[in-house]
């Protein structure tokens, strides 16, 4: 919150200090980096495939925990039949097999994470690329992201535009 109010007061400043002529004359386009590739189809694409294997990783935890409770309940059945020292293996065993699976359902989740935080980046450097050319198309002199602002004219916003762009240069 600081560094967007820093930021928004040098903004003034700047203007400010510029002289009427130049002010006046500036280009100034505002985007939404988040709110672009939330609804490119890129963005949504990635989503609902982070959603979907998120989903499946629950899915396998549900089935790993019933089975771990079913071994347990049949553990306990087996308790009286049992000496002491071959309940004691079973047990450990039990316990060695629920923290194998945890730790490979730990695995999953991150390598999930990983693949989405590799994919959005990929997505950030492209919406990077096309909001460089779109500043450069409008001769921009100032780039501003949205959140950085207190209000912005829905005039000089461009984030549908980099909508546009991301959705044509990644369905290639």
């Amino acid at each position: 919150m600081f560094k967007r109010i820093i930021t928004a007061t040098f903004f003034i400043i700047g203007l400010s200090v510029m002289t009427p002529a130049v002010a006046q004359n500036a280009v100034i386009i505002v985007f939404d980096v988040d709110r672009a590739i939330s609804l490119s189809k890129a963005g949504k694409s990635m989503a609902e495939q982070l959603e979907s294997q998120i989903q499946k990783v629950r899915t396998d935890e549900t089935e790993v925990l019933k089975s771990l409770q079913s071994e347990a309940e049949k553990l306990k059945e087996q308790q009286k039949l049992l000496a002491p020292e071959a309940l004691q293996k079973k047990v450990e065993e039990l316990r060695l097999k629920e923290v194998e699976r945890r730790r490979s359902l730990n695995e999953k989740s991150q390598s999930i994470q990983a693949g989405g935080q590799k994919a959005a980046a990929e997505i950030v450097k492209i919406a990077e690329e096309e909001l460089t050319a779109i500043s450069k198309e409008r001769k921009a002199d100032i780039v501003m992201r949205r959140d950085a602002l207190f209000f912005a004219s829905p005039a000089l916003d461009v984030t549908a535009e980099l909508v546009a762009r991301l959705d044509k240069r990644l369905s290639k």
